[in-house]
């Protein structure tokens, strides 16, 4: 009789951790890609108004062509520690001043591009205009790292493996308790097929 009982328990056991896992994984994961999109949108929308503050700002400086101004106001991206280059372009293209000064300068575009922000490669970069007037002065370029990003996703692994284990064993706990009650009957009514057999 023992024995007989280990194979239905166990194929109830491993079909309700399977269905416990599969739920578990499809809801990571999609909470996953919702976080990879929401931090994507969230931290380009930052670096844009950062980038716009930065634009509003150096429109004097360009203007008059006052390149002290210029640093001083790129200066202030200290206080931005994922932005780790910025440059302001004139309005014929040509690199008018980079933050950190002392950055190499084939480390900036050769040119301005396009407006507009996009990820490339393990970098969040791209270009603001410099308007007063509607008349384009300049652009500004900033390049972010992703840190902030990868940080985040280092504690969602973190939170979600302490979750799924916590519920894995949850689920273990569970399925010994409610296997027995459905297994039971089911072994109770084996073993009464086989009396009437015999």
């Amino acid at each position: 009789m023992l024995f007989k009982d280990i194979p239905i328990r166990r194929n109830l056991m491993r079909g309700i951790l399977l269905i416990c896992c599969m739920v578990l994984m499809v809801t990571c994961i999609s909470f996953f890609c919702y976080e990879v999109y929401v931090f994507r949108k969230s931290t380009i929308e930052k670096l844009s108004t950062t980038g716009r503050i930065i634009a509003a700002n150096s429109t004097a400086a360009l203007a008059f062509e006052n390149r002290e101004d210029a640093k001083e106001i790129l200066a202030a991206l200290r206080t931005e520690p994922h932005i780790v280059t910025a440059a302001l372009y004139d309005k014929d293209g040509n690199l008018f001043c980079r933050y950190p000064a002392g950055q190499n300068i084939q480390d900036f575009p050769v040119r301005p591009g396009s407006g507009g922000y996009h990820l490339e490669h393990s970098w969040l970069e791209g270009f603001q205009p410099v308007v007063q007037n509607s008349r384009q002065l300049g652009s500004l370029y900033l390049k972010s790292d992703l840190e902030g990003m990868y940080e985040r996703f280092r504690i969602f692994g973190l939170v979600a493996a302490l979750v799924i284990t916590l519920s894995f064993s949850l689920s273990i706990l569970l399925s010994r308790v409610l296997q027995k009650s459905i297994s039971n009957p089911i072994l109770a009514l084996a073993e009464t097929a086989k009396i009437i057999s015999d």
